[in-house]
């Protein structure tokens, strides 16, 4: 996967196809790619790869991040975050229009990780970054907060137990009123498009989820948020679901509802 082919998204939630990308691409000058000021882009590309590529893609990280990477005990984990942290470089080279080793990050007071303003050649890219299980996707936006997560649908727990400890009472509700056997589907949904709004407010888990909470619209494609503290939680927030391959789910929020998604392959 190497081409910036948008395939514009509509609200009946754009398909992911996770595809690997060539580390290969990073030897070759970037090829630019443009975003509207009212679009996020959404990549989505698979981090198992052999060590050699591992390899190939710790060649443009940093010393900060090859010596985090390095920390990792297991080398599956050290390898797909090699991957993951090396083809964010390369995507985000081909909207600042600068080699992928020269993008600099910064954090913000929370964690969030940010371009360093030296490095935002073209001005005002945003992103976000979510990976599990060898899967990753990422988000880019120009000048707007952008935040999305990807989880695999998981079968060995209980959700509801998890659902009331940290899910607000509509939420709770919504979930427990899904129909047969989609319960599980229904709690996904909606951990998924609250961690996005966590993401793009730049939070993280340390604002409470059962201090704001989403709601989904009828065909479940887009939710809104309310939050208990909105000086610390913006209620402005809105969340668009996104299609992964069965198993997977995967939301993305960002300020207002004027924002439309286009997947890139």
């Amino acid at each position: 996967m190497e081409t910036a082919s948008p395939r514009r998204g509509t609200p009946a939630r754009p398909t992911l196809v996770f595809a690997p990308i060539d580390p290969a691409a990073c030897d070759r000058p970037p090829k630019n790619v443009d975003i509207a000021a009212q679009s996020v882009h959404v990549w989505a590309f698979l981090i198992d790869a052999s060590v050699e590529a591992g390899s190939a893609w710790r060649r443009v990280l940093s010393a900060d991040e090859r010596a985090r990477a390095d920390r990792f005990v297991h080398a599956p984990d050290r390898g797909r975050w090699t991957v993951a942290r090396g083809v964010l470089r390369h995507l985000l080279s081909r909207y600042c229009g600068v080699p992928p080793h020269a993008i600099a990050f910064e954090l913000g007071p929370s964690g969030k990780p940010s371009i360093a303003l030296g490095t935002r050649v073209h001005g005002g890219v945003t992103f976000n970054l979510a990976h599990s299980k060898g899967r990753a996707m990422l988000a880019v936006a120009r000048d707007a907060p952008v935040g999305i997560d990807l989880e695999q649908e998981r079968r060995d727990f209980d959700p509801m137990p998890l659902a009331r400890q940290f899910f607000f009472e509509r939420e709770l509700e919504a979930i427990a009123s899904a129909p047969a056997g989609r319960q599980r589907e229904a709690f996904f949904r909606h951990w998924v498009a609250k961690e996005s709004v966590l993401k793009a407010q730049g939070v993280g888990l340390s604002f409470p989820l059962d201090r704001f909470f989403v709601s989904f619209d009828a065909g479940e494609r887009v939710a809104r948020v309310q939050s208990q503290d909105p000086e610390t939680l913006s209620p402005e927030w809105f969340v668009r679901v996104l299609q992964p391959e069965p198993g997977w789910h995967a939301a993305i929020a960002s300020r207002g509802e004027g924002w439309d998604v286009e997947i890139m392959a």
